[in-house]
């Protein structure tokens, strides 16, 4: 699939929960995969409820009600740096909601 939506060179590659039907090694084969067409130039546009997923990103965007509710760059952290703050991104944005999750 990944090799027909990159048949035609797109400018963005739309990526709705690609590791969500997939093992854990499928899943970081396929994340490692996005990573490398990053670096060449590729645009990837993500959208995942994985934490994992999302701290491969270079930039992460939390999304509440519609919103942007905050982002995130991850810069020189590493992945489990990305990992981390994305963790704690959640659990504040869970906090003020009262507990309930937004997912």
């Amino acid at each position: 699939v990944m090799a027909m939506a990159l048949a035609s060179d797109p400018k963005i590659l739309l990526a709705d929960e690609p590791t969500g039907a997939l093992d854990s090694k499928a899943s970081g084969s396929l994340l490692q995969n996005f990573e490398a067409l990053n670096e060449q130039g590729q645009t990837i546009l993500m959208v995942t409820h994985s934490v994992t997923a999302a701290s491969h990103a270079k930039r992460t965007l939390f999304l509440r009600d519609g919103m942007i509710y905050h982002q995130l760059y991850r810069g020189n952290r590493t992945r489990e740096e990305m990992f981390a703050e994305i963790s704690h991104t959640l659990t504040v944005m869970t906090a003020e909601s009262g507990g309930k999750s937004h997912a």
